[in-house]
């Protein structure tokens, strides 16, 4: 299966990148990113499940809810297209 997107996020202050990969409707898969040239180890989890459920993005295991709201609201911004995230540009 390929990945819909790689999505960037922010962990224990370290940049983590993520492979998304949707596994059902408003059900998705987030894979870490092994990164060759970092040499330190990192508590983010290596694979996370993601769900939609009434508008709020919810994780299989709530230690990582808030990594879980950034990758959901990266998720939304693919699915949605990135105009709607970021307002129209130059509408008056």
């Amino acid at each position: 299966m390929e990945p819909l997107f790689e999505a960037k996020t922010t962990f224990d202050e370290r940049m983590t990148l993520y492979n998304i990969f949707r596994i059902g409707k408003e059900k998705y898969k987030a894979e870490m990113v092994n990164n060759k040239n970092d040499r330190h180890e990192t508590t983010a989890p290596r694979e996370l499940i993601l769900t939609k459920n009434n508008y709020t993005w919810q994780t299989e295991n709530s230690d990582y809810a808030e990594l879980g709201a950034t990758l959901g609201a990266e998720i939304d911004a693919f699915n949605n297209g990135y105009g709607d995230l970021l307002g129209r540009i130059g509408v008056r």
